[in-house]
């Protein structure tokens, strides 16, 4: 997927630096420790020359979820251990999505809630809560 270079620029180390012209994209592989690579291939920017951690290719935490925010999934987790109990109640303890800065913050250059919608989802699941309308939701 392309990533524009402004989001490029602002995760790559000084030391990357210059980027040159050709475009990015960004390596979706959890476990490959390229971050960004050129169309072309001719140049690779690794976990190493990238300043922040890029969420899918984390193991440890904290694991970002939102880059505007500067929430994690352990953030979330808390939240919802602490009794949020809809994807409102998470949004408003943890303040998550909305500030609209993503194709500059999220290292894949791209709206982070196609990330953190899912997991907060997941994670309410877990906990028997969740649901469109906050409506308690019964595993089995």
């Amino acid at each position: 997927m392309g990533v524009e270079k402004i989001a490029v620029a602002n995760h790559a180390k000084e030391s990357c630096w210059p980027l040159g012209d050709e475009g990015y994209s960004i390596c979706e592989n959890p476990d490959c420790d390229v971050i960004y690579f050129t169309t072309s291939g001719s140049r690779l920017l690794r976990k190493s020359d990238v300043k922040t951690r890029v969420t899918f290719k984390e193991k440890n935490d904290p694991r970002p979820l939102c880059y505007c925010k500067q929430v994690t999934e352990e953030d979330v987790i808390k939240a919802i251990e602490n009794g949020a109990r809809t994807f409102e109640e998470v949004r408003l303890a943890t303040g998550i999505g909305g500030r609209g800065q993503c194709t500059i913050t999220n290292p894949a250059g791209r709206c982070c809630s196609r990330n953190y919608k899912p997991f907060i989802e997941k994670e309410l699941k877990k906990y028997g809560r969740g649901g469109s309308n906050g409506i308690m939701m019964v595993n089995k």
